[in-house]
């Protein structure tokens, strides 16, 4: 049964310690923004300061550093209100890539899945200032990429979320279909995350 978002539970998430930029935020919020409208956006806003952690679309800074809390707790809010399923909520991470700026500019550099294996610890940093992400595993021949990431526990929320960001981001650097499984989470008992993604 889906746990329910409420106040307790958002204070429970916005004790993680460790910061995100905004642009993690703001590229999902974008999504909405672009699929669903103003009015959806502010249902959204509206959840958050419900919560007790008002945030405004506008007034968030792509590159300042919030608390990395806030990221998880929006895409349990996205989820929320607009009743979306895992799926669908994963499927929000993989369109926030293709909304983010930053994340073009980047992805511009990685023309080759081995290049973007070898950097994708570096992106990490850039993005978040917790968890250590490693390529555990990169197979271009049988087409395949295990990522590990370890010292990060926020909620599940945030591993789907970050399923359809990896299934994306392997998706533009190889130019063919990709998809994102989460072999290991803490949350299932697991002493970090794995993540398989295939194309």
């Amino acid at each position: 049964m889906e746990e329910k978002l409420t106040k307790e539970l958002a204070k429970k998430i916005m004790a993680t310690k460790g910061e995100a930029r905004g642009i993690t935020i703001k590229s999902d919020w974008e999504v909405i923004l672009r699929e669903k409208g103003q009015a959806a956006l502010e249902k959204l806003e509206a959840k958050m300061a419900e919560l007790g952690y008002p945030l405004k679309y506008r007034e968030i800074k792509t590159m300042d550093f919030y608390p990395i809390g806030l990221d998880a707790l929006s895409t349990l809010a996205i989820k929320e209100v607009f009743g979306l399923t895992d799926k669908e909520a994963e499927e929000i991470g993989a369109k926030a890539v293709k909304f983010s700026l930053f994340l073009k500019i980047i992805m511009k550099y990685f023309f080759s899945p081995r290049l973007l294996a070898k950097e994708a610890p570096k992106m990490w940093r850039k993005h978040y200032t917790v968890g250590d992400l490693t390529v555990s595993e990169f197979n271009q021949k049988e087409k395949y990429v295990v990522i590990t990431l370890k010292n990060l526990a926020i909620h599940p929320s945030f591993c789907t979320a970050l399923k359809g960001y990896f299934a994306r981001i392997v998706q533009m650097t190889v130019g063919m279909p990709a998809v994102c499984q989460e072999t290991k989470c803490v949350f299932r008992g697991d002493p970090y995350h794995q993540f398989l993604i295939k194309w």
